[in-house]
């Protein structure tokens, strides 16, 4: 099977932010969509496979970064939210997914290597609004996968996006 090159970006609506997956032809194959904010609590949202037609409700928790400084002035950072309930590197992690990632050869941004159980199932890699400089405060994303991978890969992407953590394993 031959990959497929998607881009992830956000869509725009106010408090009520999502995240959309394109095609090289600009349809929007997969979504996050915000059903209702909430304050205090996980946020109810669709995710939508728009080829297999296929939609799941998830409860989306609010970022948490939290960062350390060592005694020999290393910093770490964490950053995750909660997936139903879970946090969601746990959650992935338990999935058999693996995240390895470096830094982009030449420029600004991160690559991620995605495998699910031990097999390379994706390419994720930073990338800016289409026809914009990378400078920005939303992530952008440059996909490559098989379209069967879809809805892992998809959230696997949404989850780089949200959060702030750079180093994954």
């Amino acid at each position: 099977m031959s990959k497929n090159n998607y881009y992830l970006k956000p869509t725009l609506k106010t408090i009520k932010q999502g995240m959309a997956l394109e095609d090289a032809n600009g349809k929007i194959v997969c979504e996050a969509k915000m059903l209702k904010f909430k304050w205090f609590t996980a946020s109810p949202y669709d995710f939508i496979n728009n080829i297999t037609n296929s939609k799941e409700e998830h409860k989306i928790g609010k970022t948490v970064t939290l960062e350390e400084t060592g005694a020999i002035g290393f910093f770490s950072r964490k950053s995750s939210f909660k997936y139903d309930g879970k946090n969601i590197w746990d959650y992935l992690h338990e999935k058999g997914i693996r995240i390895n990632s470096s830094m982009q050869s030449g420029k600004i941004g991160m690559t991620y290597d995605i495998s699910f159980e031990g097999n390379e199932i994706a390419t994720i890699t930073s990338s800016s609004p289409k026809g914009k400089s990378l400078i920005t405060t939303d992530m952008y994303y440059d996909i490559t996968c098989d379209e069967k991978d879809l809805d892992l890969v998809f959230l696997v992407a949404f989850a780089i996006a949200k959060t702030e953590q750079i180093i994954y394993d």
